[in-house]
């Protein structure tokens, strides 16, 4: 491949400057991460040539290098017949898939690369991603059994595993325990539904202006509208991934719902243009004792000074419903057009392996990894710092689902949100007019290939 010695040497040269910072002080102070025994050629591999694995990943910040080269270093002291040469792409998903289909189109395609759940299905359709199948399936080593289960379910498509996930999230209830407290509400817990949930957001909103309490926030965001809509039986797309159906019921019902909670007179949800107007986050207003609980995927930071008692909760489900959440994960693939499949899925189990996330953990701070080992074990560790039920964001994994991803489903995104702004916002738009006016153009992203 072109241009490796270059991109090589330009790492060097960064590692070098960066010694002379705090983030010599940071690597230095990690453990050295145990690299998997094996993987040795043998007498003859000190004689030939290493393969090079090519690895197209995030870079352009201090943790991304941190992320991946002492891994790097590390499997290659195991593994001295394979050089790992990363190609460092600034961005998040849109920008590694730009850089992925550049360097496939001009024949330069990588072995191994970052990936998200939200570019997977439309490079899935492409069959970009080499399906891992019989790699897991011959190696004793690594199962798909060692992930929490719907992170691993965000990296397969039609019966294909198109990778391992890296770090994950769900989506939980965060809540105000005073305000529920001194409501008269009963806290969430077992049981709890939505009549309930409605029930305690009312009692909790009060007060006028600046200092007005809200019951809930979020909702009218488009990842936690589709979880109400999918505990009902809706969705945002049909089966076969081809047709909108946010526009037919039951999801209309829902959306119709939450429009309700926005009412300015009786509603109990932070409107979007107190945001606006304040330049609050919902985390700002929470931490502030404005708000009694919204739904947000299982990352503490924005409510961890709060000083008051707060924990999570499953979100509420109704006995006829299905229980579910969202997750959404980033992980790595393997291309399927490499030169080198048996060589990139040593590094990828090793980046699947527990010493990588450990890895992360200690030295970049990862959230929540997707190996349930290292998961289960930074929970415990951290039990000081996390919320009492913290358990909860574990085990939502055992229910919850990835998004319909199909096609650019960012642009999906991008189409969505904008209308439930409309729906929930000041216009207080009709809910079944907006909808179906994005309709079609929902369904062209659906169907999108990219590349093509």
């Amino acid at each position: 491949m072109k241009g490796k010695s270059s991109r090589s040497l330009s790492r060097r040269a960064f590692v070098r400057l960066a010694t002379m910072g705090a983030g010599a002080a940071a690597l230095a102070a990690c453990a050295p991460v145990a690299a998997p025994a094996g993987g040795d050629d043998g007498g003859d591999a000190g004689m030939a040539e290493p393969t090079s694995v090519t690895f197209l990943t995030q870079g352009g910040g201090e943790i991304s290098f941190l992320r991946y080269e002492p891994l790097i270093e590390d499997f290659q002291a195991a593994n001295s017949g394979i050089t790992i040469d990363p190609i460092w792409e600034p961005g998040g998903a849109i920008e590694i898939q730009t850089k992925l289909l550049t360097l496939i189109a001009a024949g330069d395609g990588p072995d191994a690369y970052w990936a998200h759940s939200y570019t997977n299905s439309g490079q899935a359709v492409r069959n970009i991603q080499l399906d891992i199948n019989p790699f897991i399936d011959a190696d004793d080593d690594i199962s798909g059994d060692d992930f929490l289960l719907a992170a691993y379910k965000d990296f397969q498509y039609e019966g294909r595993q198109i990778g391992f996930p890296r770090e994950t999230t769900s989506t939980v209830i965060i809540y105000n325990a005073e305000l529920f407290d001194a409501a008269g509400a009963a806290r969430p817990g077992d049981g709890w539904t939505w009549a309930d949930f409605a029930e305690s957001a009312a009692a909790i909103t009060q007060g006028e202006g600046t200092e007005r309490v809200f019951g809930t926030a979020d909702w009218h965001l488009n990842r936690n509208t589709w979880i109400k809509m999918w505990q009902k039986g809706g969705d945002v797309l049909s089966a076969d991934r081809t047709q909108f159906t946010m526009n037919q019921e039951p999801g209309i019902s829902q959306v119709v719902e939450i429009q309700g909670w926005h009412d300015e007179d009786s509603g109990f949800h932070v409107p979007a243009t107190v945001r606006e107007a304040g330049g609050f986050g919902t985390g700002d207003l929470f931490t502030t004792g404005r708000i009694g609980m919204f739904p947000q995927f299982s990352v503490f930071s924005n409510v961890m000074s709060s000083e008051f008692e707060w924990d999570i909760a499953h979100l509420p489900v109704d006995d006829d419903d299905t229980q579910t959440t969202r997750v959404a994960s980033a992980g790595h693939s393997l291309y399927s057009g490499t030169e080198n499949p048996d060589e990139a899925w040593q590094w990828m189990k090793f980046l699947g392996g527990e010493n990588a996330f450990r890895h992360w953990v200690d030295a970049t701070g990862l959230n929540v990894p997707s190996l349930k080992v290292v998961a289960e074990n930074l929970l415990e560790a951290s039990a000081d710092a996390l919320p009492p039920s913290a358990q909860i964001m574990l085990d939502a994994f055992e229910y919850g689902r990835p998004e319909p991803v199909a096609g650019d489903w960012i642009g999906v995104h991008r189409e969505v949100q904008p209308a439930l702004n409309s729906i929930y916002g000041i216009e207080k738009a009709d809910a079944q007019a907006t909808l179906d006016a994005i309709a079609s153009r929902v369904e062209e992203l659906a169907v999108y290939v990219p590349g093509v």
